[in-house]
């Protein structure tokens, strides 16, 4: 597909109101095809979409934490099936819910400890608030906050996690939830370093990302795509207003 036909493809959903904006590349054996900024990077105040605008990756950190985690199991740091118990004692002594949405009261002890893998394929029995029923799932969100959370040391979020009951048994089912969260904070504590300072030294600097990082310092936020959504008519809308409402300009501790 030619350059032209790749911005008009997505120019129909934005004129549709589908889309706000897309930056798009296309790139094979180091030989770039095309590269293109169609639409806005805020449908309320038309700000365009540019080359150099900064996303939001929300999950897409996850593949990242886990390539660095593949990194360390290539070093020999630890084993694929070794309990992560070693790294975060504060799972030694865990215990599972008898039906994932019922009381909380109503546990087990876990078959056999977490392991690396089982973060690593979302099969630890751990979940998020927002995709689970029961009264596990505002438990979650008491615990453990919010997705930024500065109020909480990194120690403390694992202890805090480590509290919980799992949902399942440990590698008895897939659910998405904390498994990488969990993954990034004993990557910290076996390199002992911030988890922000491990990818940069392993995955952006090498690979150039060099506006990639878990803050966004003040005089780049005037690039920052706003999140956009849908109102409740159905039309294309700003969720989070203004950059500076949801972009953190110096990193919580840990």
């Amino acid at each position: 597909m030619a350059e032209t036909q790749i911005a008009a493809a997505i120019g129909e959903f934005v004129d549709a109101g589908l889309l706000a904006g897309a930056a798009t590349l296309v790139w094979q054996e180091d030989k770039v095809f095309q590269v293109d900024a169609v639409g806005w990077r805020d449908v309320e105040r038309k700000l365009p979409m540019a080359r150099d605008t900064l996303f939001r990756i929300a999950s897409m950190t996850k593949p990242i934490t886990s390539t660095v985690a593949l990194m360390l199991h290539e070093e020999r740091r630890f084993a694929l099936d070794d309990p992560i118990t070693h790294w975060a004692p504060e799972f030694a002594q865990m215990r599972v819910l008898r039906t994932p949405t019922g009381d909380l009261s109503q546990t087990e002890p876990t078959a056999r400890p977490i392991t690396f893998a089982d973060l690593l394929t979302h099969r630890a029995g751990l979940t998020y608030a927002d995709f689970h029923a029961g009264p596990i799932a505002q438990t979650y969100r008491d615990a453990l906050g919010g997705d930024i959370d500065s109020d909480r040391s990194p120690d403390t979020w694992i202890a805090n996690l480590a509290a919980l009951p799992l949902i399942d048994q440990p590698g008895a089912a897939f659910h998405y939830g904390h498994s990488t969260d969990l993954l990034g904070f004993l990557i910290a504590r076996i390199e002992d370093a911030p988890l922000g300072d491990v990818l940069k030294r392993r995955i952006f600097d090498p690979l150039g990302m060099q506006d990639t990082g878990f803050t966004v310092p003040v005089a780049k936020q005037a690039r920052c795509a706003a999140p956009h959504g849908f109102d409740d008519a159905g039309q294309l809308c700003v969720l989070q207003a203004g950059p500076g409402n949801s972009f953190l300009a110096e990193r919580p501790e840990g």
